[in-house]
């Protein structure tokens, strides 16, 4: 559960592939993933099968790949993403494009000089298309 929240926040996803399939599933910590993947794989693939953590390989600082050995030898693919770090990365990356602080290209909008010439391009389209139906 998150510090603040009432509700518990699935953080890590997997993705399992297996003969072209892909199944998807959801969990609140290692822990929790661990059964749920072994859930997911048995409703997909009616396969017995659970994570095993020297089979892991941590690929990023948020994402780990690696497979599992079911009990009739099947091997199924997976990938765990941290998802809360993705959200924190795209909020950071959202706010480098906009926002009224700051400086830069990508803020020039907050500018009041930047209206100033929208205005001004306004008026020399309408008095250019007015100078063209004229004639």
């Amino acid at each position: 559960m998150r510090k603040g929240t009432k509700k518990w926040v699935n953080d890590l996803s997997c993705t399992l592939h297996y003969k072209g399939e892909v199944r998807k599933c959801f969990g609140q910590n290692m822990r929790h993933m661990r059964m749920q993947v072994g859930e997911a794989v048995r409703r997909k693939w009616k396969l017995w099968g659970n994570i095993n953590s020297d089979n892991m390989s941590q690929v990023s600082h948020n994402e780990w790949h690696g497979h599992i050995i079911c009990a009739t030898g099947e091997r199924i693919e997976y990938t765990i993403i941290n998802r809360k770090d993705l959200v924190k990365e795209a909020a950071r990356l959202l706010g480098q494009v906009g926002g009224q602080a700051g400086y830069g290209k990508k803020k020039v909008r907050g500018d009041s000089n930047y209206y100033r010439l929208l205005r001004a391009k306004r008026t020399i389209k309408d008095a250019k298309k007015k100078y063209e139906n004229n004639s």
